[in-house]
């Protein structure tokens, strides 16, 4: 049995980072929440076709085609994983689904004109046959008919019966250099997570997020470049963008369903960026409406709470020439990836 989605999720793909790319633009609003759409990755999961034969060609729970995940994983993480890779790390495997079933979902509810039930069935069909407006011309007697229906009943089951999970609570941050990293007060919106460890009642939707998901890739990125070298090679910070060990577990279990130890974090930089894109997107989003939608101001009102706890410090002494520098790596990061604009 193949999977026939290889040209659709490029073109849906690219339709959105066309729509989202702009340098100072306008936001491109969705309308699927990351709890659906992380409901929906976890559907796909427990639909997926058994075929009973260990060496069926298809990898992971979700049974993807291995032509699939180097294209996938390099738009997702920005870097191509084997398909071995792939399959070895469940944590990295549904992040990257979340990242391309996301704008499928979005497409597909457009198409449905918002009826969350039908966006579901056709966005099964999209991941079974490559066509969602198949969704309602299958035969009722064919496995493929059987198979909407199975991720259907996954999907809402996932919507009514979320785990909770721990909420985030702000970390002490201190003032020196290698300051922590403060734990957002919020709920993430960068969605990378599992459906199991995302609450129904305090998901976002994705409609109320002004900044796009490049701009925050971008912020990650500047933050990550910016962080500062203690040049102590047992400094107690984690990873290259210089971590409180206390933050990962809860960030990781907060974002992907799996708490970390700061060791593993390290261990994996996609990972550790992809948690980093899910907390700080709400961070980055709640900086943008207290600047008044001044997007510099955010950038550097987000780069302070980062380094301090305080986002009204971003004009303050050494933290100014801080946030200054995140917003030039910002700037630079956000070019760089798109020198034509």
């Amino acid at each position: 049995m193949g999977f026939r989605f290889i040209k659709p999720v490029q073109r849906v793909l690219l339709s959105t980072a066309l729509l989202s790319l702009g340098f100072w633009s306008s936001p491109v609003y969705a309308q699927a929440s990351d709890a659906q759409v992380s409901a929906l990755v976890e559907a796909l999961r427990l639909a997926a076709p058994q075929t009973g034969r260990a060496d069926d060609g298809l990898y992971s729970d979700w049974q993807i085609k291995p032509g699939n995940i180097p294209r996938w994983s390099k738009q997702c993480i920005g870097r191509e994983l084997s398909p071995t890779d792939f399959e070895a790390s469940p944590v990295t495997a549904r992040a990257i689904l979340v990242c391309v079933m996301r704008d499928v979902l979005n497409e597909q509810y457009r198409a449905s004109n918002n009826n969350e039930s039908v966006a579901i069935q056709r966005a099964a069909a999209w991941w079974m046959t490559g066509d969602g407006s198949q969704y309602n011309s299958i035969p009722e007697n064919s496995y493929t008919y059987t198979y909407i229906q199975n991720v259907l009943k996954n999907y809402q089951q996932q919507r009514r019966n979320p785990q909770t999970q721990q909420s985030a609570t702000p970390a002490q941050p201190t003032t020196t250099p290698s300051a922590a990293k403060p734990a957002s007060s919020s709920q993430p919106t960068e969605s990378q997570s599992s459906a199991a460890s995302q609450p129904q009642a305090a998901a976002r939707s994705s409609a109320n997020n002004a900044i796009s998901d490049t701009k925050v890739a971008a912020l990650v990125e500047a933050l990550r470049r910016a962080a500062p070298q203690t040049g102590i090679e047992n400094d107690g910070l984690y990873s290259d963008w210089q971590i409180k060990p206390e933050n990962i577990p809860r960030w990781s279990n907060q974002c992907i369903g799996e708490e970390l130890t700061p060791a593993d974090f390290a261990a994996s930089p996609a990972t550790a960026r992809t948690i980093l894109v899910c907390v700080m997107g709400d961070v980055f989003n709640e900086q943008y409406q207290a600047s008044g939608n001044n997007e510099t101001v955010a950038v550097q009102r987000a780069a302070a709470w980062w380094m301090t706890g305080d986002p009204q410090q971003y004009n303050q002494g050494s933290t100014a020439d801080y946030t200054q520098r995140v917003l030039n790596f910002y700037r630079q990061s956000f070019l760089k990836l798109f020198p034509h604009l």
